[in-house]
């Protein structure tokens, strides 16, 4: 009895709060979507959720959206996340993850699992998106009459070398003569190759101003790519999507 007691009870005990600490843990992982020490693995992941291939990641960068004396939440608010664009083809893929304690992945949401953009040498080889932004103000003060956006160009086309865009919000009005407004309140950023077929706008993003004070208007982008000689390869052009 006195072996039991002071031999095999407390090691049986050690057992136990060893085994209970470990599930404790595994609920704590689940309980953080079951983040994972790499990205690649997180979008692999994915992949098998979602029952489709992504291929391999070509292109990263960080998202900070802070501005200086102006203080708005959003999902990007206090977190360290990252865009991943990742190509199988002429198929491009963007998954936004949240880093976690320095080496732990996972995606910041369900929205952010995956957003496809297929483009095609025949029809539209380049395209630009704008699916990490986020709502500001040009004052501070006044309310919501800007989009703060980390512009993606991306372009199936192996000639291009160089890329261009015109970025501005159309309004209903604006679709019958989109160079007024591109003149008006169009930004053309410079875009550094992120990788193969990526490009990105400048750090940290970009401001785009809205169509008018009380609406945002459509995003879009008008854009160009260039072979090594200068020549215009391809572009794209978003109101030809509307006639």
């Amino acid at each position: 009895m006195k072996h039991f007691r002071y031999y095999i009870l407390p090691r049986l005990l050690l057992v136990l709060s060893i085994i209970a600490a470990l599930f404790c843990l595994f609920f704590l992982w689940l309980s953080l979507d079951a983040p994972l020490p790499s990205p690649a693995a997180i979008c692999a992941r994915i992949d098998r959720e979602n029952y489709s291939s992504g291929g391999e990641i070509v292109a990263s960068g960080p998202i900070d959206m802070t501005e200086e004396g102006i203080i708005i939440k959003s999902d990007y608010t206090d977190r360290d996340c990252w865009w991943f664009i990742r190509r199988s083809g002429d198929r491009f893929q963007l998954q936004v993850l949240e880093r976690l304690a320095g080496f732990l992945w996972r995606p910041l949401d369900r929205a952010t699992r995956g957003r496809s953009y297929q483009l095609s040498l025949q029809d539209q080889p380049i395209g630009c998106t704008f699916d990490v932004f986020q709502l500001t103000s040009l004052d501070g003060f006044s309310g919501m009459d800007a989009s703060k956006v980390i512009p993606i160009l991306l372009c199936a086309d192996p000639a291009v070398v160089r890329v261009e865009a015109q970025l501005v919000a159309l309004s209903e009005e604006d679709w019958a003569n989109p160079q007024a407004a591109i003149a008006q309140r169009g930004v053309s950023p410079t875009f550094t190759k992120a990788g193969d077929g990526v490009w990105v706008g400048p750090s940290p993003y970009v401001l785009i101003p809205w169509a008018s004070p009380k609406s945002s208007g459509y995003l879009v982008a008008f854009c160009q790519g260039y072979d090594a000689d200068g020549n215009l390869v391809c572009s794209y052009d978003p109101t030809k999507d509307r006639e």
